[in-house]
């Protein structure tokens, strides 16, 4: 079993002024496997924490685990690897300006997810 944590942190706060991205990433991820690392272990789960910033930039983890999702799906749907890793990452660039958007303003309806089993949406390159 995976688990998965996700935090959107906004790199260019005041209190990250001085701080690289990539320090205050690690140190996002670190604060996650602190919390809920003993209690996956204790499930036998694998934990990963998902985290990135609100302008897109990914932590290590969060890169790893997207290299693999996309290998997975790219051999599920019998696509190739980097037209599978467009299409996550565009959707991923999506739903975080979506998340942000929603910490602004707020929404009105629930988002119902995608419903996506078998990549059959994706264009084929040769079409």
């Amino acid at each position: 079993m995976a688990l998965l944590d996700i935090r959107v942190t906004d790199t260019d706060a005041l209190s990250y002024a001085t701080q690289p991205v990539r320090s205050i990433l690690a140190k996002a991820e670190t604060a996650k496997k602190a919390k809920y690392g003993a209690a996956c272990e204790t499930r036998r789960a694998s934990f990963t924490p998902f985290v990135v910033s609100v302008d897109g930039c990914l932590g290590r983890e969060a890169k790893a685990f997207l290299n693999r999702l996309c290998d997975n799906l790219a051999h599920k749907w019998n696509r190739s690897y980097s037209e599978t890793t467009v299409w996550i990452r565009t959707r991923l660039a999506f739903s975080i300006v979506r998340a942000s958007s929603h910490c602004i303003r707020g929404t009105r309806t629930k988002w119902r997810g995608c419903d996506v089993d078998d990549g059959a949406f994706m264009q084929t390159a040769l079409a």
